[in-house]
């Protein structure tokens, strides 16, 4: 009797870890796969964010802290975890960042359906919106606000929440946030927060620039008239720089001390992977050196400020060097970066890696902690240091005093020799655009390019508002059809009405 037992249990067993495996197998094959061609965004064969987030979310499951059902779900944005999003809220409303009231508020987003629009670029999602409950401007504390997109992006990197409710969350938390008045770094912030990707394919340096180019534009000519076309160069004492640091910043060699010997990796031309120094390199000219975390922090800036210096050597005879070094610990993304924009810089431009990793050539003392050390020396002697924390770095106005100093010139001078040789983004982007046809629909374009990066409107709505500005009745209807919908507020149905100067009263109704 008791053998019989025994094999029974024994049976029973195989028979449960039978069914378990097969029923996980099961599971395990019926989960729809993953694949890199359904994903939305640009239709020109690649987007780096939807690329970015395939490649992360296939590790998730590949590594097992996600499922392959819940790597698909999140990947096609069919549903978040929704306990995972109330402990979010919950942790929220225990550090008081919350009220229970406003979370309870905020979860519903997690069920609602994603809407989408297909354009001529792509096919792109739009953020949740509540039917009702809706925040208010300044129900949230801009602290709380930072606070809760940490949790909500942690989550987002872990597979537990999807973008675009996270983007839905924050769209409700910066109710009524004017992107005019406030300060530039905030409104990166909130391009940021209503696009997670950006936080995701580390692009917020990308999206501060092109905040301060806009907000540069704006203010050479006033928010009146709404001109982009003054782009008057600015020079600055370096002094000025350093007196805008919360504290002292000491990374690499000091004024009135050497610039060391060092070795780097060429990462251009015939000379790639092959070792070289800088600084010897350099010889006797003055010498201009960026010392770098990432290989494409400044994108095109560092092209076109070599172009600038070219100028400045070709008018003055006074021979410069300009280096960049990058400093990481991970070389194939390094190289991988720089590839992109290898072919827009000029080709005196001197790129290498360190040799020694992100803390950079030991004898120089970096603070790897920095987005970028500047440092500007002639005859082997450093005259200025600047140390950069963040990424306002694309205007380079302390960058050209010093190198005025470095010459004994005054400012007025280097200006002449530079001459039309923009050498920021924002200078070369309002030049350009001096080339392009202007007008009202050229000005109209402009307003609507943040009004699309943060998801306001979608590109589809943009085109139409474009296309309907040569008719006052129907370009009317379709910004109140907007505001209807509460895609638009009516102050920014009205500076869009205001683009067209001619038209402006008209349209307003003011006969």
């Amino acid at each position: 009797m008791t053998q019989s037992i025994k094999t029974a249990v024994v049976l029973f067993a195989a028979f449960f870890i039978t069914a378990t495996t097969q029923s996980i197998f099961s599971s395990s094959s019926n989960a729809q796969e993953i694949k890199y061609e359904d994903r939305i965004g640009s239709n020109k064969g690649f987007d780096m964010c939807e690329d970015f987030r395939y490649k992360r979310i296939t590790k998730l499951v590949s590594v097992g802290k996600i499922s392959k059902q819940q790597g698909y779900n999140i990947w096609k944005r069919i549903c978040s975890d929704k306990d995972a999003v109330k402990r979010i809220l919950s942790d929220a409303v225990a550090a008081e960042e919350l009220s229970q009231a406003q979370a309870d508020r905020l979860l519903p987003l997690v069920d609602l359906k994603m809407t989408y629009f297909d354009s001529k670029h792509g096919r792109f999602g739009q953020p949740k919106e509540l039917s009702r409950g809706q925040f208010r401007q300044g129900e949230i504390t801009a602290e709380n606000r930072e606070s809760l997109y940490q949790r909500l992006i942690a989550a987002n990197q872990d597979g537990k929440i999807h973008d675009f409710d996270v983007a839905s969350i924050m769209k409700q938390l910066y109710a009524g946030f004017d992107e005019q008045t406030a300060p530039v770094e905030e409104v990166a912030k909130y391009r940021g927060a209503l696009n997670p990707r950006i936080a995701q394919s580390g692009s917020q340096a990308r999206v501060l620039q092109s905040a301060q180019m806009q907000r540069t534009q704006q203010q050479e000519k006033g928010y009146e008239s709404r001109g982009y076309n003054k782009t008057k160069l600015q020079i600055s004492d370096p002094a000025d720089w350093i007196k805008t640091l919360e504290k002292p910043i000491y990374s690499g060699p000091q004024p009135g001390e050497k610039t060391l010997p060092l070795t780097a990796l060429n990462l251009r031309g015939a000379q790639a992977g092959k070792e070289f120094d800088p600084v010897e390199l350099a010889g006797d000219k003055h010498h201009l050196m960026f010392f770098v975390t990432q290989s494409r922090t400044f994108g095109r800036f560092l092209g076109q400020l070599r172009t600038q210096l070219q100028a400045i050597e070709d008018n003055s005879k006074q021979a410069w060097a300009m280096s960049v070094i990058v400093s990481t610990d991970d070389v194939n993304e390094a190289e991988k970066s720089f590839a992109v924009l290898d072919q827009r810089y000029p080709k005196n431009l001197v790129v290498g890696l360190s040799k020694d990793g992100a803390a950079g050539p030991p004898a120089y003392g970096l603070d790897k902690n920095l987005t970028a050390t500047v440092i500007v020396a002639k005859d082997g002697i450093v005259l200025h240091n600047l140390p950069y924390v963040g990424n306002a770095f694309y205007t380079q106005p302390h960058i050209l005093g010093a190198i005025a100093d470095a010459m004994k010139i005054d400012h007025e001078t280097l200006s002449k020799y530079i001459s039309d040789k923009p050498g920021d983004a924002a200078a070369a982007y309002s030049r350009k655009s001096q080339s392009q046809t202007g007008g009202p629909a050229n000005s109209l374009r402009k307003q609507l390019v943040p009004l699309i990066e943060t998801q306001t409107i979608s590109r589809a709505d943009a085109g139409e508002i474009l296309q309907l500005a040569k008719t006052k009745a129907a370009l009317k209807a379709k910004l109140e059809e907007l505001v209807r919908e509460k895609k638009l507020t009516r102050d920014q149905a009205m500076e869009l009405l205001n683009e067209l100067p001619a038209n402006s009263a008209k349209l307003r109704g003011e006969q």
